[in-house]
């Protein structure tokens, strides 16, 4: 009845696709095979092509069309590297679409892939096994080839091509080639393939992976402990650098010669190391705050922090001590504002009233200035030691729980004696000796 167009889906026009028109009373067929040329048919083709598994060695190609084709097998190992044809090569087979083949192997591997190619160019590849055994593994693919007189030779099947066993690459086949060899005879490698040409086997790699983290979970063990030993010493040095004992020195400010000795006897305590504090040291925060303010503030942290008090005597604190003591009146030498020592008594005397002095406070003087029975009675209730002569004792009490060995504190002892020794001939000349 005239010219008709029809329309059909480009996605179902294959090269062997046919169009008949009837007419009646017969078909007559025109043009039996108009997409045989067209390469748009041809590609749908092979996009409608599917390879399945049908026994353990039976395969089958479904395509629409018969095409020509030839299938090889192939080795993908697990990484994404490309699949690597087999050494020697299994003989290629021309394919028959919807037709059962089969595999010349002896058993399946989940690695063994099938590679369909028309007019030498690669259509099709699929790991057929892969759905029944499994996902990639981590073998390695022996081939044992057999020469004419019987010799033979084994390889592994790697990226840069089939890597002799004794080889001395830097391959990890080469690495691991006594090893492979060893579960080659021993049993562990699974055979795929024999015939006259050679052997395929697939050995298995797990235990040399498994080393191989094991190693780098040592590595990183090890890694992990020397970090933690390092924090560890430095938290110990941390905790040592926190952990020196703080003290806080008070002497009264006879003169000048005296104040001299106390800075130096605070500058060789802090050598030890010791935390020192002294008014000597903090002219400004002491007449900002005032003395009793300030020493109430070293007092507090000395003593929170496990520290201890030092009373150094003179004779002008001893009598500071006798007019505290007999009068009760507020401490004289207002005339003095920088002198801590008068203000804290106000402090301290309570603490050795009421029997808290002990291990908080410790008492000093110099052994050529004043005798430590010259001290008030209630200030002996603590330790007072005569200086230089008792050093190693003071230090011992200074640095509490801590102190070193008593070897190590008669070396810090005589470190103080001989920084002090300048000052005290200085300020007292030996007897005998001109002033």
């Amino acid at each position: 009845t005239g010219p008709q167009n029809f329309t059909l889906n480009h996605t179902e026009l294959v090269p062997c696709l046919c169009i008949q028109v009837r007419s009646e009373p017969s078909w007559v067929q025109s043009d039996p095979r108009p997409l045989s040329a067209d390469p748009r048919a041809h590609r749908n083709l092979w996009r409608a092509t599917r390879l399945r598994l049908l026994s353990p060695l039976a395969w089958q190609m479904d395509a629409p069309c018969a095409l020509p084709a030839e299938a090889a097998l192939c080795w993908r190992a697990p990484g994404g590297g490309p699949c690597q044809p087999l050494v020697p090569p299994l003989p290629r087979e021309n394919v028959t679409v919807n037709k059962a083949l089969e595999f010349p192997l002896l058993k399946g591997h989940p690695n063994l892939c099938v590679q369909v190619s028309s007019w030498e160019k690669l259509q099709l590849e699929e790991c057929l096994w892969a759905d029944s055994l499994g996902p990639l593994r981590d073998d390695m693919l022996l081939v044992e080839t057999r020469g004419p007189q019987d010799n033979r030779s084994l390889c592994a099947l790697e990226p840069s091509g089939c890597t002799p066993l004794s080889s001395k690459a830097s391959t990890k086949a080469a690495r691991l080639g006594e090893q492979l060899l060893g579960d080659l005879q021993s049993g562990r490698c699974e055979q795929l393939w024999n015939d006259d040409l050679g052997v395929l086997w697939a050995c298995p790699m797990d235990k040399y992976i498994h080393k191989r983290w094991a190693l780098v979970w040592l590595a990183c063990l090890l890694f992990t402990a020397v970090l933690l030993l390092l924090f560890l010493l430095k938290k110990d040095h941390v905790k040592a650098a926190a952990s020196v004992r703080r003290v806080l020195l008070l002497y009264s400010a006879d003169d000048a010669s005296f104040e001299r000795i106390a800075g130096v006897l605070a500058s060789a305590l802090c050598q030890l190391p010791l935390r020192v504090a002294v008014d000597l040291w903090s002219r400004r925060e002491l007449s900002a705050l005032g003395p009793l303010a300030w020493f109430h503030a070293q007092r507090r942290q000395t003593l929170q922090e496990g520290g201890v008090v030092v009373l150094l005597f003179s004779p002008g604190a001893v009598a500071l001590c006798h007019e505290w003591l007999q009068d009760g009146a507020s401490v004289p030498g207002a005339d003095a504002p920088h002198d801590a020592f008068a203000a804290s008594l106000s402090c301290v005397l309570p603490d050795f009233l009421q029997g808290r002095a002990p291990g908080r406070y410790v008492g000093a003087c110099f052994d050529r200035l004043l005798h430590p029975d010259a001290v008030p009675a209630l200030f002996r209730t603590v330790p007072v030691f005569s200086l230089p002569t008792q050093l190693p004792d003071f230090l011992e009490a200074l640095q509490g729980p801590g102190a070193p060995r008593p070897e190590r504190l008669r070396e810090r002892a005589e470190h103080v004696s001989r920084a002090l020794q300048p000052a005290l001939d200085c300020c007292f000349p030996p007897q005998g000796v001109p002033g």
